[in-house]
């Protein structure tokens, strides 16, 4: 029997709980005959937890690079046109935010790192994807620092790639509640670079420093907006190449995962036949 998870470290639990899960999750965890760890995080957590490295089988997170890819690419034909209902031209730096407005995705932090930038002159627009309880104290906040900002609301997946195609990084602000962050994964499929807190499961694995984009201390807002402020001089002087980041996602795969699984099946179960 094989089983896989997503589990980290960093999750934001109190020392007994930790303490407590860890016990019946050594126990839980003898039971099975193999482990298909989805990233450099979760491999650390089932190292952690007892697991013997050689049952532990690479079978990473993903999304469906290709039609990301191709939806991107179709939507960069109206790119112009998107970024002009954000009054946002080319000179203006757009961050994007997707995901629900809730304390575990902390984008109040997104907020607070554009509000430094927006006192140090730099012309930068925030566009926030999602939905939640957080959304007042967001807007309220948006008004005091006087950042540019768009509520776009909840968007279907299907619609998100127009987002993607059209901003210039994706910001992922999370607690280690966040176990991976798919939507990196996409906004990566699609081109786009990302900033995540180092709380973030997927950072080890799909953040490469100054390529694909970059990480920072969870709730460090001032170095985030450091970062943007890199981020949007790389823009202006032609330093992010999709390449590297198509390069990077590509690891992460449908076909990745099912080699991963496929490999553990073959070492694990048949030959145990």
């Amino acid at each position: 029997v094989l089983v896989r998870g997503d589990s980290q470290l960093r999750g934001e639990r109190s020392r007994l709980r930790t303490l407590s899960k860890e016990i019946t999750h050594r126990l839980a965890l003898r039971q099975f005959d193999g482990f298909l760890s989805v990233g450099e995080r979760n491999r650390e957590y089932l190292i952690h937890c007892g697991v013997p490295p050689k049952l532990i089988f690479s079978s990473p997170h993903f999304v469906d690079n290709e039609w990301f890819a191709a939806r991107a690419a179709a939507a960069r034909k109206w790119r112009d046109s998107i970024r002009g209902q954000w009054l946002a031209d080319e000179s203006i730096f757009v961050v994007l935010f997707v995901g629900k407005f809730i304390p575990k995705k902390r984008p109040l932090d997104l907020v607070k790192a554009l509000g430094l930038l927006v006192r140090k002159g730099l012309r930068m627009t925030a566009v926030f994807v999602g939905a939640g309880e957080l959304e007042k104290e967001m807007r309220d906040l948006v008004e005091e620092q006087k950042v540019q900002a768009r509520f776009e609301g909840f968007r279907n997946q299907t619609e998100l790639p127009q987002f993607y195609a059209s901003a210039d990084t994706l910001v992922l602000p999370s607690d280690g509640g966040e176990t991976w962050g798919l939507v990196v994964n996409e906004a990566m499929a699609c081109g786009l670079p990302a900033i995540v807190s180092d709380a973030v499961g997927c950072a080890s694995d799909l953040i490469d420093e100054g390529k694909t984009g970059f990480t920072f201390p969870k709730g460090d807002y001032v170095q985030l907006a450091n970062h943007l402020d890199q981020l949007a001089t790389m823009k202006a002087q032609n330093l992010i190449h999709r390449k590297w980041l198509a390069d990077k996602v590509a690891n992460y795969s449908i076909q990745a995962a099912m080699n991963g699984i496929l490999h553990a099946v073959t070492e694990r179960c048949i030959k145990k036949l």
